[in-house]
Parts: C-alpha cells; structure tokens; sequence
C-alpha cells in the first residue's frame, strides 16, 4: 500500500499564491527604491529590476522538479497510514508566510521537509553551508536555517490555530533538508539530518520510533490545514491586541542591567508566562539564555540577553 497524498483547497491556495506575489512586488519596489535613490540609479533601475525578477523566477524553476520526485518517492515507500501534502502553504502571521515542500504526518512524527535541487558541490558546518565553485568555496543560502524557519513558524500556526494539538504533538516535529541533485555533499553538526534524494529522507523518516501522534490528531491536523485561509490582517491585529493587552493584566515585564552590565528581563506570573516572553524575543531575533526562576520569589523569572 502507498502513501496518501493531501491536498490544500485549490482556489484557496490562489488566494495564497496571489498575497504572495504581491508581497514580492512590495519587496521587489523596496528594492528598486533603494537603487534609484543612489547616483546613476536612473541607470540602474531597469538592470535591477530585471535581475530581481529573474532571481525570483530562477529560484523558483530550481526546486520544481527535484520536489515532485521527492514526493513521488515519499508516496511510494512510506508505509500505507503515512500522509504527504506537497507545496503546503500557509500565513502565520500577517505577510508572514510559509511553503513547505514536503509535510509528512505519520504516528512516529510530523516531517517538515525542504528540498533543494542546486547542482554541484556543497559543504555544512553548523547550519553555515557553502558551495564550491571551481577552486573556492563560496558562502550560499543556508537551507538548514530555512527549514529551521519553516518549522518555528509551523509551530506557531498549530500553537494558533490547534493549541491543544500543539501541547501534544510540539516535540515530534522533526525537520530534514534533501539535496535532489547535488554531486556532493557532507553536513557536519547541522541542526537536522541533511540526505540526498527522496529515498534517504524515507529512510530518516522511518528511523523515528512510532506511537507519538495519534491518528486523530493527524486528521485534525490535515483539514485544518487543507482549509487553512489567507489571514484577515484586522482581525488578526484587533484579535492579538486584545490578547496582548490580557497578558499584560495577567504576567508584569521589567528589564534592567545586571552588575557586570549584561540585560536582563524579569517577569512576575508563571513559567508559561516566562517561556511566552522569552519566544517573543526570540521571534525579534534575539539571543538569550535559558529561563530561570528566582530563588527568592517562587513567581518571578528571567533570562538574560546574550545577543542582539
């Protein structure tokens, strides 16, 4: 027996892709701002702006074939109760979107896959990748990073939209990076296991012990997202005042500097509370320390910030 494939709602995906596009062609008119307010911009507009569409359209023609063969080898060799949704797109948060070549939901896990079909050869050392390019090596987009991305943002969409499921299943999402057509490529301490074609994702996939997602909690998770719509930004803005305005009633923040001049932020409410304010950093891509709880005051915890 093979795999199921699931898809998202078609015409809503439209609406996905179309919010997409116009996203890219805000970015795209930032990028053009910025060069024609330089000298010879006049000039340079037009190279820009060909060169950006052309970047976008190039990036996009790189992973189209390597992911179907990807999800045709997912839907072959995973066992019969595993479910495949290919080209899974979804908004977060407003203008915040994801794709997700590849999600698979199975009983051992849920697997969010990126896949890359760049040629040549590539290198990987704590998520920092390059590529090799005659005699050098030269520093490229890191898809480990991206898929790191990806899968902190699918979180926070299940964490919004399923936050029951979310408590359940958050430890058993599991990201994989595959290279389709790639000579070589070695990964050294990445954040998640890096293989080359569809056939050793399956295997990663099925290394994952079972029993850790329910059947019902995989249906939950396949309408939720095959219906799963472009974002109202009002409502979500007006949805999220009100619930930042609730948290701040419930839980107090304060920073400060601590003797040896690092900042600090303390917050008075539970250690749900704490972990809430310590994401929040970490969206605005802060680095911080681990939380911990005062030893005086059992409803006070902090964490220092380590980098900014």
């Amino acid at each position: 027996m093979l795999a199921r494939f699931v898809e998202q709602d078609k015409e809503i995906k439209k609406l996905f892709y179309q919010k997409i596009k116009e996203k890219e062609e805000r970015e795209k008119q930032k990028h053009l701002d910025k060069i024609s307010e330089g000298f010879f911009g006049w000039l340079l507009e037009p190279i820009a702006d060909v060169a950006y569409t052309w970047r976008r359209i190039s990036e996009k023609e790189q992973g189209s074939s390597g992911e179907n063969s990807v999800g045709w080898a997912l839907h072959l060799w995973l066992p019969s109760n595993a479910v495949v949704i290919n080209d899974l797109v979804l908004e977060v948060e407003p203008d915040e979107f994801i794709q997700i070549d590849h999600l698979v939901l199975n009983t051992n896990g849920i697997f969010v896959l990126e896949t890359k079909s760049w040629d040549g050869d590539f290198l990987g050392t704590k998520d920092k990748w390059r590529m090799k390019q005659g005699n050098k090596w030269v520093e490229v987009q890191s898809p480990t990073k991206q898929n790191e991305r990806h899968v902190k943002l699918f979180k926070k969409w299940l964490e919004e939209n399923l936050p029951d499921l979310h408590e359940r299943v958050k430890d058993h999402i599991y990201p994989i990076v595959i290279f389709k057509r790639a000579k070589w490529v070695k990964a050294k301490d990445c954040s998640m296991p890096v293989v080359i074609g569809g056939m050793e994702a399956v295997g990663e996939i099925r290394k994952v012990k079972g029993g850790n997602i329910s059947e019902e909690d995989i249906n939950l998770i396949i309408e939720a997202v095959k219906n799963a719509k472009p974002l109202d930004h009002e409502e979500w803005k007006r949805k999220h005042s009100k619930r930042k305005e609730e948290d701040e009633k419930r839980y107090q923040v304060t920073t400060g500097k601590t003797s040896s001049g690092k900042m600090y932020v303390r917050i008075v409410g539970t250690k749900e509370d704490a972990q809430k304010v310590a994401e929040e950093y970490k969206n605005q891509n802060y680095t911080i320390s681990e939380i911990r709880q005062d030893k005086k005051d059992k409803n006070v915890w902090f964490f220092i910030i380590l980098k900014a």
